[in-house]
């Protein structure tokens, strides 16, 4: 769902009167002149809900807050040939509440006119509706979560610690409820009719034919083990990767899995199995074993699988029809962070690829503002043998955070190497800045067997800020085109303006322009899938939004999320980011993972926006735990820590949070 969690809030402000000192004039002398008042910051600072200030007379009650968007847009788009005109108009709601003895609650609506035509075997319901509770407290230390509307399949624990295969999450539109209880004992049920999420600002679930239904537990018998087990489900659906396939056979499937954990201390075995049908084909079976030893600075991860063809988890296929192992080293202390691995994997069924692939990776902190890294990774397979090779140094400079990154990649295919500058701009007060820029020569052959060969330079800029009391801009913009040789030409732009009107009403207007052709960069990022040319159409894409929205932040003795009624609070806000060069921080250029949920102290839950944006409006002072759950994360993207943070807020400020997914290498 592009759904978004924008609450806007008040920051603390007060006024400081200094008392008049009185003065002694001797005879004859000038008196002085008379005191007047004066205001800190010139009267600008916003108010501070968590003392009552700016809230109305008639607040009661705890915690809640209410925010509605109206929308209107005008969308424009075209691709080989064919154009349409589209708007995409309606309105956007997000609350949240807290109680007493049920937990936390919040609501997800959005109502919409207009879009993007649907295809074949999908239904739009013209919005979203999500009713959600988390933490609501049972006799006997039990906790529930419950989830109504469009929702995502719910899974175990066990089947989201995955390393190497994931079982993916599905959007349906129904139910999901999880209950957590002593002795690591966990339940989680769900289903309902299948879908995709869609739209831009106004979302909405496109839903399509079957049902799916999942029901699993675990437990946690001894101090070291947790056992569990899952069934999942689907009737009369489509099987699908990625983009709908409209038209194809509807089929029904069934999956079951077993799953087993072992750790103590820097130890840890996870053993899974799998068993699943799909009408019309034979029974399929999957197994895989991972291990984790942690000594220190080192780290070690190996792991074992086979897994049949035709093996699905819900509506969605799985990686199946391989067979191999793997296995990793890694060391890490202050300075230095390194690591190697190799992946083999051989078709089960010999109609799949053989592929050889090994890893290296590196980064060496020289000093305070130096650091070197490099990536290597080589792959054989039965297509031929492809590289790629990594190397980049990473400077704290007199204008913030640099980075000079040069990458080659070759295949049967072609060679692709560039060269690329990131800088992160120092800047004042609430302003930020990233830019990028890169040259890159491709010489390679396009499935019809045409040579390109041609030099193309790149730039890319993010930044943005509250440049006063009421106003905020945010936006991005990326360009490419060849200097040399032929090559599709592409840019585009993303820009946002937020005005404070007034104390609850805001106004927003946003635009993008996207035009580009076609581009198939050569890379070689993971042993599952070898490297394919795959020519996308040239596509232009533009469309304008402006937003009106109403937001309401109240409660007698207001409480803020995580703290005491009266509490001081602050903000917390960031974005869920694909981090494409492993760098740890969001550069120009990087994509946002819209449709993430993220938990915050496992009460308070929204999802990214469709820039990948989050916000927390009003959070009390002190520690926190952030948690990233990775439904709707584009695969092989994974959280890093496991989309776990700890962050500390302060009172009448915003903390901001970067938090990156990395691509499996």
């Amino acid at each position: 769902m592009k759904a978004r969690a924008n609450f806007v809030v008040g920051v603390a402000a007060g006024l400081c009167g200094l008392p008049a000192l009185a003065a002694f004039a001797a005879d004859g002398a000038e008196a002085p002149p008379a005191y007047q008042d004066r205001v800190i910051g010139g009267g600008t600072l916003a108010p501070d809900i968590s003392l009552g200030d700016g809230e109305s007379s008639a607040a009661q009650g705890l915690a809640h807050s209410l925010q509605i968007d109206g929308v209107v847009s005008a969308l424009h788009s075209g691709s080989s040939g064919s154009a349409a005109n589209v708007m995409e108009n309606g309105f956007v709601l997000r609350s949240q509440w807290e109680t007493v003895s049920y937990g936390a609650w919040s609501l997800d609506a959005s109502g919409r006119t207009g879009g993007s035509g649907l295809g074949p075997s999908e239904q739009g319901q013209g919005g979203v509706l999500t009713l959600r509770q988390r933490a609501m407290p049972f006799d006997g230390g039990w906790l529930a979560d419950n989830a109504l509307g469009d929702v995502n399949t719910p899974e175990v624990a066990l089947a989201r610690l995955q390393p190497r295969f994931y079982l993916p999450t599905g959007a349906v539109q129904g139910l999901s409820t999880e209950w957590r209880g002593p002795s690591g004992l966990q339940v989680v049920a769900g289903g309902g009719r299948p879908g995709v999420y869609d739209g831009i600002e106004v979302p909405d679930l496109r839903t399509l034919p079957g049902e799916i239904a999942s029901l699993g537990a675990q437990w946690a018998p001894s101090e070291h083990w947790t056992v569990g087990g899952q069934l999942i489900g689907a009737r009369d659906a489509n099987l699908a990767v990625g983009p709908v396939i409209d038209g194809g056979t509807l089929q029904s499937s069934g999956t079951g899995l077993a799953s087993a954990a072992w750790a103590d201390r820097g130890a840890r075995v996870q053993v899974n199995l799998v068993d699943g049908q799909v009408s019309g084909k034979g029974n399929a079976v999957g197994s895989w074993i991972d291990g984790t030893i942690v000594s220190g600075h080192w780290q070690q991860n190996a792991g074992l699988f086979r897994i049949d063809p035709n093996l699905t988890w819900g509506s969605q296929l799985i990686s199946n029809d391989m067979q191999g192992g793997y296995y990793r080293l890694g060391y890490q202390d202050r300075r230095l962070l390194a690591d190697v691995g190799i992946d083999e994997v051989r078709s089960v069924s010999g109609s799949g690829s053989n592929t050889t692939f090994a890893t290296g990776d590196t980064r060496y902190q020289l000093s305070r503002d130096w650091g070197v890294g490099g990536v290597t990774n080589v792959s054989l397979t039965d297509g031929g043998t492809g590289w790629s090779l990594e190397g980049y140094v990473d400077r704290a400079n007199g204008w913030g955070t640099g980075r000079a990154e040069a990458n080659v990649a070759e295949t049967p295919l072609g060679r692709d190497g560039a060269l690329t500058l990131d800088q992160t701009w120092a800047t004042s007060g609430s302003l930020r800045l990233s830019t990028s820029a890169s040259v890159e020569r491709i010489n390679k052959s396009f499935l019809d067997g045409a040579r390109q060969d041609s030099t193309v330079l790149g730039m890319a800029a993010f930044g943005g800020g509250q440049f006063t009391n009421r106003l905020g801009i945010e936006g991005n913009v990326r360009w490419a085109g060849a200097v040399q040789g032929r090559a599709a030409p592409g840019v585009s732009a993303n820009v946002s303006m937020t005005y404070q009107v007034a104390q609850s009403w805001q106004v927003l207007a946003t635009y993008y322009d996207s035009r580009s052709g076609s581009w198939t960069p050569i890379t070689v990022i993971s042993p599952l899938t070898p490297p394919i040319a795959t020519l996308v159409p040239a596509l232009q894409e533009r469309g304008a939004f402006l937003t009106v929205r109403y937001h309401r932040a109240s409660g007698l003795h207001f409480a803020p999320l995580g703290g005491p009624p009266g509490g001081g609070s602050g903000e917390l806000a960031g974005i869920v980011y694909l981090d494409a060069n492993d760098n740890g921080q969001c550069d120009a250029g990087e994509l946002g993972a819209p449709n993430v949920t993220v938990v915050l102290d496992g009460r308070f839950s929204v999802q990214t926006d469709v820039r990948g944006r989050f916000q927390f409006p009003a959070v009390a002072t002190g520690h926190h735990v952030i948690a990233v759950i990775s439904d709707n994360l584009p695969l092989p993207w994974t959280l890093a820590g496991d989309g776990r943070l700890e962050v500390v807020v302060t009172t009448r400020d915003r903390t901001d949070l970067a938090i990156a997914a990395r691509r499996e290498r």
